[in-house]
């Protein structure tokens, strides 16, 4: 249910012990590499025979993943030319070196890169990628800058094949560094690398393949990698309903929030709750705003003080305390505002007990930003999740949210070591953080879930499974995963989005039953 997701660094670290301590051939390693490259290339095209190839080899071991593909494909009948970045000499030594070698004596072509005129490039069928690979860090010189675009521009015709990443793509964040390979597959090396995962490598990586190169699994166990990547085989930790199941045991929700222009929120919740198999679900909202809160759903119930007033303050804990045994999870923040009286209410909240776990969300994540002397406050930080979106991000370490996209991960586990709290970073490819574990992310980047109101869908299935028992993390890892998924079902209904928040809410239990009648 979780892939790894090895950083640059980690990958290495596999190989090098492989080879060092286990006794793997890097040459062996190499060549297993180049097989599963070839694998994909006889997925796409019914024949290689009399197909044309030009090979861009790189300095590295990237090179010697070229230099042995290079080998097989002139065995398939493929007229072969292969592009170095360096001069011949200077692979001797190293394990691109042999494969090198073996390329020479069937006579494959061989040009310096340097020295080669790219103004007369051939047209042909195939380009094989294997300039850079994923240790790449800081700028391109100017040099493979130049010999990128030509591979883009050969690809407008051929079919253009990136060995283990994009050249160009950064490893770790998955941005281009400034440019890099547009490519139409990718076959990556054993699992795949942290940066393909993310949203910014996708426009680059194409299909993207994972070719198992022979790296012993005890070799991951013991070192294991610091993020994986939520699969569809999360949904099975979805405990079936009983037949005896009645609404008293499906965990009853409380949403505390609603405002002046802001009631839609805990509305959204509610339903995010309800449609995710909450029992019950109850707002604690203003008065006079409980019918715009309610709106057309009944199910949804709601308690308030009677005083007029449009936001929400301490007393309404007096109502909530009577009934606080009752509620299994409480979702805090929906469009709550940011009043003052808000703020008051939150730090009386904070010093509530409780063992109903909660879901920080929205405005009140606000204040938590302006006041971190709030998290001193938290009883039992182990039974909360906090849920910001970049935004809401931004503000805990005075960045912007395009900063935070830049480095999601980096701040993912920088603000839960700050605070030791579990924590759902919200976005493409959402992260999810806890405390002494690695970090997971969301395999869904998909634009119909960017619209307002789908963080709110999202809290309320926090909540409703929070309410049927499950983990804070099992709850993180299933509500993420549901939510992207009915964000991608949601794709085929509407191409180019205009779904509205709520139909995210009514759609989770049919993507959740397509699941599982599939399975």
């Amino acid at each position: 249910m979780f892939k790894p997701l090895p950083t640059p660094k980690e990958i290495s670290k596999w190989d090098q012990i492989s080879i060092n301590e286990f006794g793997l051939l890097a040459e062996i390693l190499m060549e297993n590499a180049s097989r599963e490259a070839l694998y994909v290339l006889k997925e796409k095209f019914a024949s290689l025979k009399q197909k044309t190839a030009i090979i861009f080899a790189g300095s590295g071991n990237n090179g010697g993943d070229a230099f042995a593909l290079a080998r097989h494909l002139v065995n398939h009948e493929v007229k072969v030319m292969i592009l170095h970045a360096k001069p011949l000499k200077e692979y001797r030594g190293t394990t691109a070196g042999y494969h090198l070698k073996l390329a020479k004596k069937m006579d494959i072509p061989l040009m310096h890169l340097p020295e080669y005129n790219m103004d007369f490039l051939p047209p042909v069928d195939i380009v094989i990628d294997g300039l850079l690979g994923t240790g790449l860090s800081g700028e391109l010189r100017s040099e493979y800058i130049t010999w990128i675009k030509r591979i883009n521009n050969l690809g407008k015709q051929a079919f253009v094949l990136s060995l283990d990443i994009p050249s160009g793509l950064n490893g770790e964040t998955g941005e281009p560094c400034p440019v890099a390979v547009f490519a139409n597959a990718t076959i990556t090396f054993e699992e795949a690398k942290l940066g393909l995962f993310l949203p910014p490598a996708r426009p680059y990586t194409g299909e993207l393949k994972i070719g198992k190169i022979g790296i012993p699994k005890k070799i991951k166990q013991d070192y294991p990698c610091s993020h994986y990547a939520l699969t569809e085989k999360v949904l099975d930790l979805l405990t079936p309903p009983p037949s005896t199941l009645h609404k008293g045991t499906a965990g009853h929700v409380l949403i505390i929030g609603g405002s002046p222009g802001l009631c839609g929120a805990p509305q959204l919740a509610a339903l995010g709750a309800l449609r995710s198999g909450a029992g019950l679900v109850t707002v604690a909202c203003p008065y006079h705003l409980k019918t715009e809160v309610k709106g057309c759903f009944p199910e949804i119930m709601t308690i308030s003080t009677p005083q007029n007033k449009d936001y929400l303050g301490p007393e309404i804990l007096e109502i909530i305390q009577e009934h606080l045994d009752k509620f299994k999870a409480i979702v805090f923040g929906p469009g709550l505002g940011r009043h003052n009286t808000s703020l008051e209410l939150l730090k009386a909240y904070l010093k509530i007990d409780t063992a109903a776990c909660t879901v920080f969300d929205a405005d009140s994540l606000y204040f938590f930003a302006l006041h971190p002397e709030l998290f001193d406050l938290l009883k039992n930080k182990q039974n909360v999740i906090f849920t910001p979106h970049p935004g809401e991000m931004a503000r805990f370490f005075n960045v912007t949210a395009a900063e935070i996209n830049k480095k999601r991960a980096r701040y993912a586990r920088n603000f839960i070591n700050q605070y030791q709290v579990n924590l759902i970073l919200k976005g493409a490819a959402t992260i999810i953080a806890t405390p002494a574990r690695p970090l997971y992310v969301s395999p869904f980047a998909t634009p119909n879930l960017a619209l307002g109101g789908s963080g709110d869908i999202l809290a309320g299935i926090l909540g409703s499974l929070l309410g049927q028992k499950y983990s804070p993390f099992v709850a993180s890892c299933l509500g993420v995963y549901l939510h992207g998924l009915t964000g991608k079902d949601l794709a085929t209904q509407y191409p180019y989005r205009g779904n509205l928040a709520q139909e995210i809410a009514h759609n989770l239990p049919l993507v959740l039953a397509k699941y599982k009648i599939g399975n």
